[in-house]
């Protein structure tokens, strides 16, 4: 059983009842809520990653389980088994790239499609990454909330972030040397999930060039729990030579555990880390790939671990 699909802020949108009972504290949040009642009470908006109709049009089994009164609903069903049976609830036409394409950051580091939706030829940046930003190579900025998400990225090159982000500035090169974040992933368990193209999945920042030691290093998915398996990140198709993931940090700060959770790679911090929170959960790998550093000599200059 797994609630990595559930999307807080997408919840507490579409049922503003919830909202009322977490602002008056009756549940502590709408994950609290959607666990102890919203589930069997047969609530299915839970994410923009899953649509209700679709699942069970796609599954006619499910469909009689739920007229015959045996679950609630598609979601019960797709936390309950369908998730691990390797089902999917995915919109037809995927997740509205609305919910987690960062138009701040694709039009601050493109400043001619800024123009150009300043002067009326695209109405977004994002339609610029659609119509014609992806055939350019160019990066598309996938983020999520200070809540847990499921963030679906597209595009032949892209970088993931399930962390709040309101802005993100590459180099010329493509290098990330500055970074606004609006939470650390503290508390939340993000589902990162890569397209067909070269994904970068960010799970923190290195420091920047004008600073020094463990300055500007930041780490997300880092605990202030007594527990180190309650917020990290859930990365899904990593396709092996084609895509990354950025840890803050150097390679002495984390292990890598194969065959971990459900047989899938996770990603911890060490005993001795001096991030914060020692043995810490940071992230699981679906597909259980065999990740290796491929910045060995730069990741202490750096501040970062950048894993392939």
């Amino acid at each position: 059983m797994s609630y990595a699909i559930f999307n807080e802020s997408y919840y507490l949108s579409n049922y503003p009842d919830v909202q009322a009972a977490v602002n008056a504290r009756v549940f502590s949040s709408g994950l609290d809520h959607f666990q102890k009642a919203g589930i069997t009470e047969g609530r299915t908006l839970i994410s923009p990653a899953f649509d209700e109709n679709t699942y069970l049009q796609k599954y006619p089994d499910v469909a009689a389980a739920v007229k015959n009164g045996v679950i609630k609903s598609g979601v019960q069903h797709f936390i309950l088994a369908g998730e691990a049976e390797g089902r999917t609830g995915t919109p037809a036409g995927g997740p509205d790239p609305i919910n987690f394409f960062n138009e701040k950051s694709y039009i601050i580091n493109n400043l001619d499609v800024a123009n150009a939706v300043r002067l009326g030829i695209y109405k977004s940046g994002l339609q610029h990454y659609q119509i014609a930003g992806q055939a350019e190579g160019r990066i598309g900025y996938f983020t999520g909330s200070n809540a847990s998400d499921v963030v679906t990225a597209f595009g032949p090159k892209t970088e993931i972030y399930g962390v709040g982000v309101t802005n993100v500035v590459d180099d010329a090169s493509g290098e990330t040397y500055d970074i606004r974040t609006t939470s650390n992933g503290s508390g939340e368990i993000d589902t990162l999930i890569g397209g067909s193209g070269q994904d970068e999945f960010v799970l923190g920042t290195g420091r920047l060039s004008t600073t020094s030691g463990t300055a500007g290093v930041q780490s997300y998915y880092l605990s202030s729990k007594d527990s180190g398996n309650d917020d990290y990140a859930l990365i899904r198709n990593f396709e092996k030579g084609k895509d990354t993931i950025v840890l803050a940090g150097p390679p002495s700060q984390y292990i890598l555990v194969p065959n971990g959770y459900r047989g899938n790679l996770t990603i911890y911090t060490t005993s001795n880390s001096n991030l914060g929170r020692q043995s810490d959960l940071v992230a699981v790998v679906e597909g259980n790939p065999n990740l290796a550093i491929i910045n060995p000599v730069d990741a202490n200059k750096s501040g970062y671990t950048l894993l392939a």
